[in-house]
């Protein structure tokens, strides 16, 4: 057995086949991609969420990207780049490590935590996609209620 499939071992992802998960990741992925085409790419944009899914396919395919491959990704700016990059080590979903063949490249990989969500999610996806798909079967979205409501900020017309 080799050292990805006993990582698997114990983990969120052991019920549902590498392979399946890393199709699903792809099929995400595409999903996004092909989203500019028919809205306009500023509304569904969330270079966040396109870093871990590039992340968890490059991972489960045995390679690693830097920063730079990151920014190509994401289409942001240097700058938006590295703010998503810390946003997500923040929430430590990922780490930065230096190349140990070139150390002026940062290469940014998912950390447990964040393998572990990825897994968590990609097999939710499949699992409320095999329910949706199923006769008879109703799924009910649920809606996105933020923890605390957003207050308008008081323009210079807003009587006071």
């Amino acid at each position: 057995m080799g050292s990805r499939e006993r990582h698997m071992e114990g983990s969120p992802g052991r019920d549902m086949p590498r392979a399946s998960l890393l199709a699903l990741a792809r099929q995400t992925q595409q999903a996004r991609i092909h989203c500019s085409a028919h809205f306009p790419k500023h509304v569904f944009r969330d270079s966040a969420w396109d870093i871990m899914l590039e992340l968890f396919i490059t991972a489960e395919e045995g390679r690693t990207l830097c920063v730079k491959d990151i920014m190509a990704i994401s289409g942001e700016s240097a700058t938006g780049t590295v703010r998503r990059i810390e946003g997500l080590e923040e929430a430590q979903l990922v780490v930065r490590r230096y190349d140990p063949r070139d150390h002026r490249r940062m290469l940014v990989e998912l950390s447990g935590r964040g393998r572990h969500a990825m897994i968590s999610f990609l097999q939710h996806l499949f699992e409320a996609g095999e329910a949706a798909s199923r006769d008879g079967v109703s799924v009910t979205p649920i809606s996105f209620v933020p923890i605390a409501p957003r207050q308008p900020q008081r323009g210079l017309g807003d009587a006071g």
